[in-house]
């Protein structure tokens, strides 16, 4: 062969190996698990999680009753004597403490049944510390560590009246008791120090075998009383399961610098292969997830825990005992032998009652192919983080409430408020899109401006959804056409022109939705998000306490907080890689730091001699993918909160 033709013949498969990396790049189906990372993630708008958690046959293993209609909390034991599995289930009335709480052992000889229920193994005494003299005070939650012939109990207690509450120790030669309490506390509210002026209260431990000690780790909360808010976790330890254990460490906190997606509550932890692995909900739609880990000898040492799982670990399913997607606290679970990971987790039916209930997966691997969408305590949604005007999706969906997808989202993500859990996507985040929903009676598009209010394109009932029988919904957006089909068949078309946005899925309060396929293309621009004020009000721990908060245009979405309060601090945790800081400036601005997971990177000003409209007032683009969190601290006169943009 000649050298021309070798050359030529080498150009030519050049240029269709790029021809067809180029194809392979123009429709990405988005619900492989490798994608995961392309979608967005926010405590209180939701996510796309990959997670491969499946339900145990059988559940609900417990259901509540009156007066304890709460069972929402709960720990599962292996015991590694005779092979049983043990559930200890918190048992509380609606509303936590409308009766003492007491905890109940459900026990099988295998995770899918059948479960006995062996009935009460600890509640209040009236003679100790949490009684009043004529009756027990509350008892609900428990964790339990085999070692050396004993079962060793960490529970919860709390007085009647709530004055006075913490941790406690008990011990037992079986799981299903007699548990012996030890006759003072581990630790009390009455006589714990306060941290950074908030969590004074301990409560919700795990007690864990080390080498040559015992550990705690323990969630935190505002005192007096566990007024809730904001959360924290400790680490303590002691040579003896009963104590005396040491001074309280906090360990995670979401007035660290760095990453900790608030507000989320942990209980139980539990260990595997040399670490301490803490699962913690987000209280904020109640179905993300995020796991620290460190290793159990470095438990102390704050700087030395990771963030091992945030985002696709856990889902609801579309069923009426998981109504409330897990609620109460998280799950719990141990890995066994065959490493399969199993967890019981709390929840809630459709009727305000707790539920028990196991799931399992391969501790190795945590992700699957396709995604859910869960919405329980408000509207979800998640995004294809990248901007399109001109697509096509092609998508396949099971749910058990409206089919929805939508496209050019261009609003920020944000939280309705700055402290509490139960927090939803606030209404901004809910606006600037369009819309199309398939419903069992029928299907429509709408426009949501950037106001929220909304307009409707089209409608009919030529098309409905199948429910939990999958459809496969269709839209193409072109120059001057927007085109939709249902199952293979035309449901409109019309003139609308394209407006540049994310497309993602949309899950309606209430619902689950299942997305077995999302196949787009082009592959779109990689684009900024934004986060809102309210992000940086809740990341920073301390609630609303000394902002004002201030509604006019010079915000960049209309709304935003000032402080003239000493060390005053904003904190907006994300995913993602660079960000730039916006706020207006104004005559009453001053001088506030900036930091990034922990380090100092300079200072901002914020004054000028008039106000000015909201701007990037600080920008850092080479930070690599991963867990971040930016912080501002007030320096001189007023810090202003307004709004972090994540960059592509």
């Amino acid at each position: 062969m000649k050298r021309g033709s070798a050359a030529t013949l080498l150009i030519t498969l050049l240029l269709i190996l790029c021809s067809l990396d180029v194809a392979a790049e123009v429709a990405l189906d988005l619900a492989e698990e490798k994608h995961r990372s392309l979608w967005s993630i926010h405590p209180a708008a939701g996510e796309a999680s990959f997670d491969s958690f499946e339900r145990v046959p059988g559940n609900p293993i417990f259901t509540g009753s009156a007066p304890y209609e709460w069972p929402v909390n709960g720990f599962l034991l292996k015991d590694p004597v005779s092979g049983s599995l043990n559930v200890y289930v918190g048992l509380y009335a609606r509303g936590y403490f409308g009766h003492p709480t007491k905890c109940l052992l459900l026990q099988s000889q295998n995770i899918t049944g059948p479960w006995q229920n062996k009935g009460i193994v600890l509640e209040g005494d009236a003679k100790l510390f949490d009684g009043d003299g004529k009756k027990g005070g509350h008892t609900p939650d428990v964790t339990v560590w085999y070692d050396q012939g004993k079962y060793h109990m960490l529970y919860d207690w709390a007085r009647n009246d709530l004055n006075d509450m913490g941790l406690a120790y008990a011990s037992a030669a079986k799981p299903e008791g007699p548990f012996v309490r030890a006759p003072e506390p581990i630790i009390a509210q009455s006589k714990q120090k306060t941290y950074f002026g908030v969590f004074g209260c301990t409560y919700g431990g795990t007690l864990l075998k080390r080498k040559d000690d015992w550990l705690i780790v323990s969630a935190t909360s505002v005192a007096p009383g566990n007024k809730g808010g904001t959360w924290a976790m400790v680490a303590m330890n002691s040579k003896a399961p009963e104590g005396p254990y040491s001074e309280p460490v906090v360990v995670l906190f979401p007035q660290s610098k760095v990453f900790f997606p608030a507000p989320l509550e942990f209980f139980p932890a539990f260990s595997h292969d040399g670490f301490a692995y803490v699962p913690a909900t987000i209280l904020a739609n109640r179905n993300i997830q995020i796991l620290f880990r460190v290793r159990l000898e470095d438990a102390l040492k704050p700087e030395a825990w990771e963030v091992f799982q945030y985002g696709s670990l856990w889902h609801a399913e579309a069923v009426p005992h998981e109504a409330w997607g897990i609620w109460g606290q998280t799950f719990t679970g141990f890995v066994d032998n065959d490493g399969t990971f199993n967890v019981m987790f709390p929840s809630k039916n459709g009727a305000d009652v707790g539920t028990i209930n196991l799931a399992r997966r391969s501790w190795n691997k945590p992700y699957k192919n396709g995604f859910v969408i869960s919405a329980s305590e408000g509207h979800s949604l998640s995004l294809y983080q990248r901007k399109l005007s001109t697509f096509k999706v092609e998508a396949q969906m099971r749910s058990n409430g409206p089919k929805s997808l939508i496209w050019n989202h261009h609003a920020a993500l944000g939280t309705d408020r700055v402290w509490h859990a139960g927090g939803v996507p606030h209404a901004i985040t809910l606006a600037g899109h369009t819309i199309f929903s398939l419903n069992p009676g029928g299907w429509s598009i709408r426009q949501i401006a950037s106001d929220g209010a909304a307009k409707e394109l089209a409608k009919g009932d030529s098309a409905k959804s199948r429910g939990l029988t999958a459809d496969d919904v269709a839209i193409q957006q072109s120059a001057d056409t927007l085109s939709i089909r249902v199952n293979g068949q035309p449901v409109w078309s019309g003139p609308v022109a394209p407006q540049a946005g994310c497309i993602g899925v949309f899950a309606q309060k209430g619902s689950v939705t299942y997305v077995d396929k999302f196949v787009v293309s082009p592959e779109g621009e990689p684009c900024s998000t934004f986060l809102l004020a309210t992000d940086g009000i809740t990341g920073a721990g301390f609630g609303d306490k000394g902002w004002t908060k201030e509604t006019h245009g010079n915000y960049k979405f209309g709304f935003g907080y000032y402080s003239t309060q000493e060390q005053q601090t904003a904190k907006w945790n994300y995913v993602g890689k660079g960000f730039a800081l916006w706020s207006p400036s104004s005559p009453h601005g001053g001088v506030c730091e900036i930091w990034l997971d922990g380090k100092k990177l300079g200072e901002v000003n914020q004054h000028t001699d008039a106000p000015q409209a909201s701007a990037r007032r600080f920008t850092k683009e080479d930070v690599p993918f991963g867990f971040h969190a930016v912080t501002i601290v007030r320096k001189s006169g007023a810090i202003i909160c307004d709004s972090l943009e994540t960059l592509p």
